[in-house]
């Protein structure tokens, strides 16, 4: 039969704040595909789908762009979609003049695994809750629907899971129009489904996830994930998805996507080719080819290292004016931005920085130590192309044994053009002494006790102690400054610790303290007994 579908997409998620509050809960990605998208995808790309916006309206605009192009939407802006008056009844009104035959409603926040079926009857999606005043439930008898009663506390535990099929259109939306009560300051669909009751109004089972909330989103991923992520790795302003053949990332900051893109033009053929472009999306074609974690041994090690010396770390030479700005920018993103974040750190945890016992290690607190490096010759770099994030997970050993950069930093300290050797080496050092794919798997310890202090662990692969060795031999090679990788290496931990979640922004924390120590013990600025 011909019907359409409408989605809803227009609220403001108030049950999901803070992450609403840059982005449409529409897109909050579950298994690295937008709540919309699990939507859209069950149904035919021949389909027409109606698509309320609202809040944000322009995030979703632009990613249906990126992530479903071709499919034939039907967009239309709501006006009020926050306040009194507004709400799904309101939101479903407005798109009223694109559903002049059956149609499949769906709230954008509603996931289900079943197949949905046609409107060739009217259906009210079911399933079992534990808690019914957050919902509408429904009451059934002889396998129909003859009541709803919405956000009551009552004893029914038939929830309305915001998925329906609309047969008889005209007296649903006829209903809508007449019953204009609100239920808590919102006009609600079930004003229309009510009407529909006379006119054979059947349940409709599925196994339901409510990614409005936050225990609903959390219990999505968890359970519809094919991905092996026993941690949560993610970050609140920075998304990534998979779509089709399409790798997509969105960004709060709009200034990191156009960044991106330009340096994509720099970097040419050792990145994806951007071929979607939003204030707040790019997208790329999916690269057949494996991470190096995945895949990595000796010999793609040596001609790893072989590749990025040859094909990425091309030197760039400075006027003097242009070195002068370079060696600021170096002191500005080494030390200033490692202030910044370990004091966000401290903000986030309501601490102090203060000296600590780290697996049995007396450390000094972070600003002693950070007063003990050279930071002259911190800003000393090598001005050279770069990636900014170069770890294993952001590399792909394609399939014709060619290497690829994917997730590439958009600047360095403000600069696009260039930035410090020395910067890609301590994060390429990084990802080879922390396994951020065992990270991903929760596969590290960190435990703080009142009488021992802090105890973390992680075990490092053989392969990368492997490819280790490799990498500080290429340094000897080149006459590289080992330390100093080391110093950088151990700051790039310590920035990252505010931007992780529990209990791994502790773990990295503490891991770039104590390496930071080790560092500083190594090099003569650090007796064992404390500060020299």
């Amino acid at each position: 039969m011909n019907y359409k579908v409408c989605i809803l997409a227009a609220g403001i998620g108030n049950r999901m704040e803070p992450f609403t509050h840059h982005i449409n809960k529409s897109l909050l990605p579950v298994d690295f595909k937008a709540a919309i998208s699990h939507i859209i995808e069950k149904f035919d790309i021949n389909m027409e789908i109606v698509i309320a916006v609202g809040h944000l309206k322009k995030t979703v605009i632009d990613y249906l762009d990126c992530a479903h192009k071709g499919r034939k939407f039907t967009i239309v802006e709501v006006d009020r979609y926050t306040g009194i008056g507004s709400g799904p009844g309101y939101s479903l009104m407005k798109c009223r003049e694109h559903l002049n035959s059956p149609f499949i409603f769906f709230a954008a926040d509603t996931l289900v695994l079943e197949n949905i079926p046609s409107p060739s009857e009217n259906w009210l999606g079911v399933s079992k809750v534990t808690e019914a005043k957050e919902y509408c439930t429904v009451k059934i008898f002889n396998n129909m629907i003859i009541e709803l009663e919405d956000k009551a506390i009552n004893y029914n535990n038939n929830a309305f899971v915001g998925a329906a099929g609309i047969k008889d259109y005209d007296v649903f939306f006829e209903a809508l129009e007449k019953n204009r009560e609100l239920i808590n300051e919102e006009l609600q669909v079930s004003n229309g489904f009510s009407a529909l009751i006379e006119h054979n109004l059947k349940p409709h089972f599925f196994t339901w996830y409510d990614t409005g909330n936050i225990n609903g989103y959390l219990d999505a991923n968890k359970n519809m994930s094919k991905f092996d992520h026993s941690f949560d790795f993610s970050k609140s302003n920075e998304f990534l998805y998979f779509v089709g053949n399409n790798v997509i990332k969105y960004f709060e900051d709009t200034s990191i996507i156009h960044n991106r893109y330009k340096r994509s033009k720099i970097l040419k053929d050792l990145c994806p080719q951007i071929i979607c472009l939003k204030d707040s999306f790019y997208a790329y074609e999916k690269q057949s080819g494996e991470v190096l974690y995945d895949v990595v041994n000796d010999q793609i090690m040596y001609d790893f290292i072989y590749w990025l010396d040859t094909s990425l770390w091309t030197n760039i030479k400075l006027s003097n004016s242009e070195l002068k700005i370079f060696k600021l920018s170096c002191f500005n993103f080494y030390y200033k931005k490692t202030i910044l974040r370990v004091n966000q750190y401290y903000k986030k945890h309501k601490i102090k920085d203060h000296p600590e016992c780290i697996n049995g290690v007396n450390v000094p607190s972070v600003k002693n130590m950070l007063d003990l490096i050279d930071w002259d010759n911190m800003r000393n770099g090598i001005a050279s192309n770069f990636h900014g994030d170069l770890q294993f997970d952001n590399v792909l050993l394609k399939d014709d044994g060619d290497f690829l950069l994917l997730d590439w930093r958009q600047d360095f300290a403000g600069i696009v053009n260039y930035g410090d050797k020395y910067y890609d080496l301590a994060k390429l050092n990084g990802g080879l002494k922390v396994s951020y794919k065992l990270i991903k798997q929760g596969k590290f310890l960190y435990i703080k006790d009142s009488q021992i202090g802090v105890k973390i662990s992680l075990d490092v692969p053989s392969e990368l102690k492997k490819s280790g060795e490799i990498f500080r031999n290429f340094l000897n090679d080149k006459n590289l400054d080992s330390s100093k990788i080391d110093i950088l290496t151990s700051l790039i931990y310590l920035n990252m610790s505010p931007m992780h979640h529990e209990p791994f922004d502790h773990f990295i924390y503490n891991f770039g303290k104590l390496s930071l120590y080790k560092t500083l013990l190594e090099s003569g600025k650090i007796h064992s007994e404390g500060l020299s």
